[in-house]
């Protein structure tokens, strides 16, 4: 089953997230997604571009705030996940 699939509106007004990868493939963003199943926060794919330009975004959150993000994102990399935080 593909994981959750949210709009770029969507994922602007939802607060602070950790982004993990950006991939070419829907399947791999899948994979990435049902590794982080149960963490604190949910794993969401976020899809953008068209044709060869599409991505399929991996991103962890959203939390309310900047500091919530970063303790997120060291979570996440101590648990062997490297993100980067991504503003509203």
């Amino acid at each position: 089953m593909p994981a959750k699939t949210v709009t770029s509106h969507e994922a602007a007004r939802a607060g602070w997230v950790v982004q993990l990868g950006s991939f070419a493939s829907r399947a791999n963003a899948d994979n990435l997604v049902r590794q982080l199943k149960g963490r604190e926060a949910p794993a969401y794919v976020l899809s953008g571009g068209k044709g060869t330009e599409l991505r399929f975004k991996v991103r962890v959150g959203p939390v309310a705030d900047r500091a919530a993000a970063e303790r997120l994102r060291l979570k996440l990399a101590k648990d062997g996940h490297a993100g980067s935080l991504v503003a509203p």
